[in-house]
């Protein structure tokens, strides 16, 4: 054992002991006082004194899952050496302060390995945070079967990692959460948080996932206005008193602790929690990882210094808990951008995957800035020559039917004083609490709103030359919309086969893993809209009748067979016997028992596509 602990803590039969609590629940005494709070007292739930024990960094009883008061490991695929066939990852690890840094020990069935030492990431209050990086020498032809364990204590967890020649298989979710105006009774008829994540730990126990890549809302912040630390400045009525308003050293207090605490109880209470320490993640960020709508504001709202101090604040924790970095070491962990956070990763020598951050750069009028484009497509012109996809990421999907209606609706809300809209939420109020539409974000969001849709074409367009190029098929990939289905941008000529046509792109939409789905009025108002548009002068798009039959066996509702109101996940397997990707879609099923799988297969570009 190369983790020094106190007697009391270990012995050589046992290992690790249960610390011993108090009559409360307390490890070592009583809870701590911290300003605000009343001695005796229970602590606040949603902050870290009712978490942790404010003295030591012990964690309470409800958030032990490790008898030594270590919080993880959490897995993270960080890319795979081509040159030297290795595949490169991280473990997060989280300690009380006192602690000695962590270690991890690996065995991948042929001997343990030497212990991989951390880095320190951050510390907050009595927390420590470190990346701990590990990698695995990929077999030529056997797939492995990775076992590890931190500080060599404790239990054993295991990951897979694929051969050079044999395929990968990865999944994809989005929208880990709940929106806040979900009901109790909502959650129960959909069967709780639980059903599409014991569906996709059930397939990975038969065959494991090599990868899972999270799309977004991975966890829900918006609780964060909920305070009552935000009334002062929410009651300036002046727009432009209320942009230059400081932030205050309560406010910045207060996300600190909210931003910790929320990712700690969301993340490692949870079934994500547990898949993390068995299935490596790679994350792109989205709106509620900030919070809900965050870049679709107006200008005042977004340049506010409440507002940009605040996204710092989400993007540390983002850094911390989801790329395993923090602001000083991003770049050299492989995050690039002009400012924001994006990456390119190799799946093996044939599919590649890129995930663009869509929210640290985004304004009103931009999702990404020009020079970050420029950085996106340098990298993907030093893809090997080997690869065959390029999967992109992204959190909004960018094909998708046209939301014109709704926006020209909300451009009228405040002169009509509406409040409610209830074909889209019963309950949904128009007017947000910083005085905006309250759906408006939503539309911003969208690739397909009329603000972004010049952006979207030159972004299509730049993709089309470099699949023309390489001969790389692309696939975008996206949640955020709560619902499921497929599309596709394609050149006009019909006598043109997909093998052969470089401006064939599809559209993966794979939404929600948990949240709950749009109303029914919503999906029927939205496929109402989805008809064959133009991309330019040579390309089309438009979504595909995926679902002629719902999980039911009977017609989807309102016959809406292009986008489906279910929680879901999706999963990917190479074929390489053709190189075309395996895709299934696998909607919860109306019993809340499973999911059925509706399948797509996309094709390879053919290396003698057509050029034209």
């Amino acid at each position: 054992m190369d983790f020094p602990v106190s007697q009391q803590q270990y012995n050589d039969q046992d290992g690790f002991r249960a610390v011993e609590y108090d009559e409360n629940g307390i490890p070592r005494g009583g809870p701590a006082y911290y300003p605000g709070q009343q001695m005796g007292a229970p602590a606040d739930a949603d902050r870290y004194e009712g978490n942790f024990d404010a003295r030591t960094g012990e964690p309470f009883p409800h958030l032990r899952r490790r008898a030594d008061g270590i919080i993880g490991p959490a897995l993270m695929f960080v890319n795979t050496d081509l040159q030297t066939a290795t595949w490169r990852g991280s473990v997060l690890v989280i300690t009380p302060r006192g602690y000695p840094p962590p270690t991890v020990v690996l065995n991948d069935g042929t001997a343990p390995s030497l212990p991989f030492p951390s880095v320190h990431l951050d510390t907050y209050k009595m927390t420590s945070f470190y990346r701990i990086d590990i990698d695995v020498l990929l077999d030529v032809h056997r797939e492995k079967r990775v076992e590890y364990r931190v500080n060599n204590t404790g239990p054993t967890y295991q990951f897979f990692v694929p051969a050079q020649t044999t395929p990968w298989r990865f999944c994809f979710w989005s929208c880990n959460g709940w929106s806040l105006s979900v009901s109790a009774e909502e959650k129960q008829k959909l069967g709780g948080d639980n059903v599409v994540w014991d569906d996709l730990l059930q397939k990975h126990n038969t065959v494991p996932f090599h990868v899972q890549v999270c799309g977004g809302d991975q966890l829900y912040a918006d609780k964060i206005w909920q305070s009552d630390i935000w009334k002062p400045w929410l009651s300036i009525k002046d727009k432009l008193v209320r942009r230059d308003a400081p932030f205050t050293a309560e406010m910045a207090a207060f996300a600190d602790d909210f931003y910790f605490t929320h990712y700690v109880k969301c993340f490692f209470m949870s079934k994500f929690g547990e898949s993390m320490t068995t299935i490596p993640i790679s994350t792109i960020v989205d709106d509620h990882d900030i919070w809900d709508g965050i870049g679709s504001y107006p200008d005042y709202l977004q340049n506010s210094t409440v507002f940009v101090q605040l996204k710092e604040y989400a993007f540390k924790y983002w850094r911390l808990y989801q790329a395993h970095t923090n602001h000083a070491l991003a770049r050299q962990h492989g995050y690039f951008g002009n400012r924001g956070y994006g990456w390119l990763k190799n799946f093996g020598p044939y599919t590649a995957a890129l995930g663009p951050d869509t929210r640290y750069e985004r304004s009103l009028n931009q999702i990404i800035d020009p020079r970050t484009y420029d950085m996106i497509f340098e990298r993907l012109n030093g893809l090997s020559p080997s690869v065959r996809h390029l999967v992109v990421f992204l959190g909004v999907p960018i094909v998708y039917p046209r939301l014109t209606l709704i926006e020209k609706t909300l451009s009228g809300i405040k002169s009509m004083g509406l409040t409610k809209l209830s074909f889209i939420a019963k309950q949904k109020a128009l007017v947000n609490i910083w005085g905006e539409p309250e759906l408006s974000d939503d539309m911003n969001d969208h690739w397909t709103s009329s603000i972004h849709l010049e952006e979207r074409k030159v972004f299509v367009l730049r993709l089309q030359e470099f699949a023309r190029m390489r001969n790389v098929r692309v696939t975008f990939v996206a949640g955020d919309v709560h619902c499921c289905g497929a599309g596709r941008f394609a050149s006009m000529n019909p006598a043109l086969p997909p093998e052969r046509d470089f401006r064939f792109m599809p559209q993966i939409i794979s939404s929600a893993i948990m949240n709950v789905p749009p109303p029914n009025m919503v999906i029927r108002t939205v496929h109402a809209s989805a008809n064959t548009y133009e991309l330019d002068q040579l390309t089309d798009e438009k979504m595909y009748r995926l679902f002629e039959l719902d999980v039911n066996g009977r017609s989807p509702p309102n016959n809406n067979t292009k986008l489906l109101a279910r929680r879901n996940f999706s999963s990917y397997v190479e074929d390489l016997t053709n190189y075309s990707l395996i895709v299934n879609i696998h909607v919860q099923n109306e019993n809340n028992q499973g999911t059925k799988a509706y399948p797509v297969t996309i094709s390879a570009l053919a290396l003698n596509n057509n050029f034209v």
